[in-house]
């Protein structure tokens, strides 16, 4: 496959094109998919799922009828920082194949974080933030999700507690400095601040 004039590497979308509402997939699905289920088997309510996740996000992981959510305008705003991110087209890796196929994939590596979950840590951070919450804790294993809600907490003016995968804090330690240059605390995983990271510390 050669490209040619026509067929840029890159596309990108403008400000004004970015999507404005978060689609839903199961509600498309004709077989909706296993529920969220708790340690003995029954499946998950509210309530149940209340003292981990803010109401807005909750209402969302339940609902399978609704095909699309809006996206909030502060999280829009937020996005327009980084994004629109480009579409990119594969031609060396469909020369490298060999085949037909047109082969696309979406680079979402340039922020902060490195990847794509600053666009949820965003959407997390700020329901949390729109309920009240004031202080909010997470875990990460190599440091990409840490630094993406570092961030977002921070826009937002929210606490921040990371507990990190004891080898990845050490071994990635500019993960941890992006952390806590957005004023989150990182602690390596297992700690001595909670009790199974004691027992399993002994």
């Amino acid at each position: 496959m050669t490209a040619s004039k026509h067929d840029p590497y890159r596309l990108y979308l403008t400000e004004d094109q970015i999507p404005k509402a978060w689609y839903n997939l199961r509600a498309d699905m004709p077989e909706k998919p296993e529920p969220m289920r708790l340690p003995n088997g029954a499946v998950a309510t509210k309530p149940d799922i209340a003292p981990v996740f803010a109401d807005a996000l909750i209402d969302q992981e339940l609902d399978d009828g609704t095909p699309y959510f809006d996206i909030p305008e502060p999280v829009l705003e937020m996005y327009k920082v980084y994004r629109p991110s480009p579409l990119c087209r594969a031609y060396n890796l469909e020369r490298a194949l060999d085949t037909p196929a047109k082969i696309f994939y979406k680079f979402e590596g340039n922020n902060t974080s490195g990847s794509h979950k600053l666009n949820s840590a965003i959407a997390q951070a700020y329901y949390a933030y729109a309920q009240g919450i004031t202080n909010i804790t997470t875990e990460t294993g190599a440091g990409q999700w840490g630094t993406a809600l570092a961030e977002a907490a921070a826009h937002y003016g929210l606490d921040l507690d990371i507990f990190m995968v004891k080898c990845s804090y050490e071994q990635k330690p500019y993960r941890r400095n992006i952390m806590e240059t957005f004023d989150a605390r990182a602690t390596p995983s297992p700690s001595d601040t909670t009790e199974v990271g004691r027992r399993i510390l002994a």
